[in-house]
């Protein structure tokens, strides 16, 4: 399917990465007795909480078809950076429910999330925090990635 690296030091990009188009992380270890698939943007995320990436910031239409392919309600936890408005819009045309918990500030991703608070509590929070009407996730997008822009 394709390989990622992290670089180990300050280079850029921080993630080298080569898989086929539209490739969805993780797809493949999401059991039929779940009700729901968190879906982040990285790898390490998704590994932290068994959810599935789409590898970046966009969501490709052959992601979003492979995701619901599964039946399951699809959340999205975006990274709280730059591009991670765009992602929730993203999220909002293709009818996924968005989650932007209620974490520390310095808390930027999932993987941060899981390491600062633990798996249990970064789960937890992610379906407490889970919002499908499109206006109340543009009202909470504009709060939670109000230091990023």
């Amino acid at each position: 399917m394709g390989w990622t690296a992290r670089a180990i030091n300050d280079a850029k990009p921080k993630y080298l990465s080569e898989q086929q188009p539209g490739y969805v992380f993780n797809l493949d270890s999401q059991q039929d007795d779940r009700e729901l698939v968190i879906v982040c943007e990285g790898p390490f995320d998704a590994l932290s909480i068994d959810g599935c990436a789409v590898l970046g910031a966009e969501i490709k239409d052959s992601q979003n078809w492979l995701l619901k392919q599964l039946g399951k309600e699809l959340i999205l936890v975006p990274d709280r950076d730059h591009e991670g408005p765009r992602t929730v819009e993203q999220a909002i045309e293709y009818g996924w429910s968005v989650s932007m918990p209620d974490w520390p500030q310095d808390v930027k991703d999932v993987n941060d999330a899981v390491i600062k608070l633990g798996k249990l509590a970064t789960l937890y929070l992610i379906a407490s925090a889970k919002e499908s009407n499109s206006l109340k996730i543009q009202l909470k997008a504009k709060k939670w990635f109000k230091d990023t822009q």
